[in-house]
């Protein structure tokens, strides 16, 4: 089964992704999955980081795809110190 993502932008994150996706085809045959599901599976989580991902640009924050994660990145870090304090 070929990997159901795109390859990683470094050689660094291309080894993270196929050791991940080596650990999930391991623990898929471990329970009895057929990798066809688990790719299936995979398939639905991208749909769904991609809508997340629209929503969240177009409907909650109104910013570009490519600003988005760091715009989280600051709203988590400024829910953080209010936690905090």
């Amino acid at each position: 089964m070929a990997e159901p993502w795109p390859p990683g932008e470094t050689p660094e994150e291309q080894a993270e992704r196929v050791a991940a996706y080596e650990r999930l085809t391991r623990a898929a045959r471990r329970a009895d999955l057929p990798l066809e599901k688990l790719a299936g599976m995979l398939r639905q989580i991208t749909a769904n980081e991609a809508e997340a991902r629209r929503f969240l640009t177009e409907e909650v924050y109104g910013v570009s795809d490519e600003l988005l994660d760091d715009l989280v990145r600051v709203r988590l870090e400024q829910l953080s110190r209010q936690e905090e304090s």
